[in-house]
């Protein structure tokens, strides 16, 4: 889309003009009150456990047990890291519950060979716009493109990522599924293209290309910083850190962006420049969360390439946060408040999580700062980091559940190719 460009350059200015001082975060935790909310987490652990040792052995939690693991966790999270009320009452709101069980059940039924990973990593992605659903005033509800679009990246990431297909077959799919998106026919080559072009015919059924050309601008947008984010593996030196930034902000850019049109078929020029710095915020995030995998896999971020002023470019994306919430208001929307609010405390918590699993990566003096505003000891958290990465990996953990016993309920049939 024509507007890409533009906003990719303000944001690209923002981060490169972002403070390199130390975050500025809510408050700090001293030692003992760490030592209370670890002891509230350590109750929390052995009564999942307790639960789990009575269900059947592999089998979910169903009825009333799903509902004391969804009480747990809400009490966790009020008392062991600060969520409000409000902010429960949104995250764990029977709509939003409702639509994880609906979306699992659809596309179970939509295509029995999607495994329970590749369904709860699309969840993922429907939550994002189940957020933008809330922020501009719209019903939370799986609709047809909130289903098509949540399940779209599942299947390409798939593809691309396979290392058994081949580098020629990868372009081949991604030169026709360009194709497909910008409205043309081509013939779809494997079963998976044919799932794929179907999503894009969901699309097409609720937002007729005539009526809200936007929206396939921005898939086009999305899939063209998808293919240039392919740069990225095994660059070496052949980017410099610059081009770097900028396919990363791109990439994360047009992705919610595609959220917020797929949401709501129209967006005005403000709310889509937000909405451009969010998910390139996202990225970034992302992308300090996985620096030691992207490092391993050969794949260059701005976090991954070097250790080399690692620390202020932490720093900078969260001043860069900052920058970006204050263009919050262009929204206008009466849910803002509570959006706000929750947007900064997830941002807050997963930039110190991230720190905290991936310590060896700073300096001993910049690991001991950012403890201090952690709720919990980072050696606590190292301990027990196969129960939650990152911080909101409890919210996770109590909507899989869901997820895990709707997964398995569902009587499947193949999707008919």
């Amino acid at each position: 889309m024509t507007r890409v460009q533009d906003h990719l350059d303000a944001y690209t200015q923002s981060w490169k003009s972002s403070a390199h001082t130390f975050p500025s975060f809510s408050h700090t935790f001293p030692v003992t009150e760490k030592q209370r909310r670890e002891q509230v987490l350590d109750g929390y652990f052995r009564s999942v456990n307790a639960m789990k040792s009575r269900a059947p052995r592999r089998k979910p939690l169903t009825g009333d047990a799903q509902l004391q693991f969804i009480t747990a966790t809400r009490h966790l999270l009020y008392e062991g890291l600060d969520f409000t009320a409000q902010q429960l009452h949104v995250l764990f709101s029977e709509e939003l519950l409702d639509v994880s069980r609906q979306f699992v059940r659809q596309a179970r039924q939509f295509d029995s060979a999607l495994t329970f990973n590749e369904i709860f990593q699309a969840c993922r992605n429907m939550w994002v716009m189940n957020g933008l659903q809330i922020v501009l005033g719209l019903p939370v509800k799986l609709t047809s493109s909130v289903f098509a679009y949540s399940l779209l990246y599942p299947y390409t990431d798939n593809l691309i990522d396979d290392p058994d297909i081949s580098a020629d077959d990868k372009a081949r799919f991604s030169t026709n599924f360009h194709e497909r998106l910008a409205g043309h026919s081509p013939q779809p080559r494997t079963s998976t293209e044919r799932i794929i072009f179907s999503l894009v015919d969901m699309i097409e059924a609720e937002y007729p290309r005539s009526a809200f050309p936007d929206v396939y601008e921005s898939l086009l947008a999305i899939h063209d910083a998808q293919t240039r984010s392919m740069r990225l593996l095994h660059a070496g030196d052949s980017l410099s850190e610059s081009e770097t930034l900028e396919i990363c902000l791109a990439k994360g850019g047009t992705s919610v962006v595609a959220d917020g049109y797929l949401v709501a078929g129209t967006l005005t020029k403000d709310q889509e420049f937000f909405l451009f710095g969010y998910g390139a915020y996202l990225q970034l995030l992302d992308d300090i969360q996985d620096a030691q995998e992207d490092r391993a896999a050969g794949l260059h971020t701005m976090f991954s390439r070097s250790n080399e002023f690692l620390e202020s470019k932490v720093n900078m994306t969260h001043w860069f946060s900052s920058m970006v919430m204050q263009n919050l208001s262009l929204f206008g929307s009466q849910h803002l408040e509570i959006f706000s609010s929750l947007m900064r405390k997830s941002m807050e918590l997963l930039v110190i999580g991230a720190i905290a699993h991936t310590s060896d990566l700073y300096s001993a003096a910049y690991v001991l700062e950012m403890e201090n505003y952690s709720p919990f000891s980072f050696s606590y958290l190292q301990t027990h980091k196969e129960h939650f990465v990152p911080y909101n990996g409890f919210l996770l953990k109590a909507i899989e559940e869901l997820a895990v016993a709707e997964y398995s309920s569902v009587t499947v049939s193949p999707f008919q190719q």
